[in-house]
């Protein structure tokens, strides 16, 4: 017997095998048909119910931010109803203030006739001074500490922010008096030196290069005679030479 053999029908048998066939294939249509639609009555019911709870959340949060927003109405409402009471109100600070309060003292200054010495080195000194305050006192002290102290009254017109007209006013209420430094000529080093407002790099630098070629500078003739001095800064920085 060979396997065409298996495969040969007869024709009635041959309509069966075909009926059963379609028969499988609609249950099979039919299944997947249903399938579908349970799965989306499924989905759909899930759905439902996730926006009902949603909907139940955002309604609770609506009813509890209803709820806060009273009770902060309520609790400010008591705030400003206790305010007068409160030892910290605005009304008891401003009044405590009032009661506290020292007025800042004025600098007294002097009158016609009265001064200060040239070389105080008290910024409420010179601010007792007419015209003087708390900038222009700073700016004094200041350049009097960096010269060593001032020689004269005319060296305040050197002073950053006094005038011809500022100088004459001040300048009735200050006493010259010697009290100033002197540089040290033959010992200070070079930035000691050029420390100084009245001597610039190249000055320092010839003071030491005279110092290093001869030894000991004796008199501030021999500072003349260099070209980095003009007459103008010899009689400036005279006073403060010591040899």
């Amino acid at each position: 017997m060979r396997w065409k053999d298996f495969l040969y029908y007869q024709k009635g048998e041959k309509l069966a095998v075909i009926l059963l066939l379609v028969l499988l294939i609609l249950t099979l249509i039919l299944n997947l048909i249903l399938s579908q639609r349970n799965s989306r009555e499924i989905n759909f019911t899930q759905n439902d119910s996730l926006v009902k709870v949603f909907e139940d959340f955002q309604k609770s949060l609506r009813v509890q931010e209803g709820v806060n927003y009273q009770e902060t109405n309520n609790e400010i409402l008591m705030n400003n109803e206790r305010t007068d009471r409160h030892p910290f109100s605005r009304s008891s600070i401003s009044e405590n203030i009032r009661n506290n309060y020292t007025p800042y003292p004025k600098a007294e200054k002097l009158a016609a006739g009265e001064t200060i010495l040239l070389n105080s080195t008290d910024t409420a000194e010179w601010k007792k001074i007419p015209g003087i305050g708390s900038s222009f006192a700073s700016r004094i002290v200041k350049y009097q500490s960096l010269l060593g102290g001032f020689v004269s009254v005319e060296q305040l017109r050197e002073v950053y922010g006094i005038d011809n007209e500022m100088f004459s006013r001040i300048s009735p209420y200050i006493e010259p008096d010697k009290n100033f430094r002197k540089i040290q000529i033959n010992k200070m080093e070079f930035k000691e030196l050029l420390s100084h407002p009245y001597l610039n790099y190249k000055q320092v630098q010839a003071i030491v290069n005279l110092r290093k070629k001869k030894g000991n500078i004796l008199s501030i003739n021999e500072l003349a005679m260099l070209n980095e001095f003009t007459s103008d800064d010899i009689f400036r920085v005279e006073p403060y030479l010591e040899f």
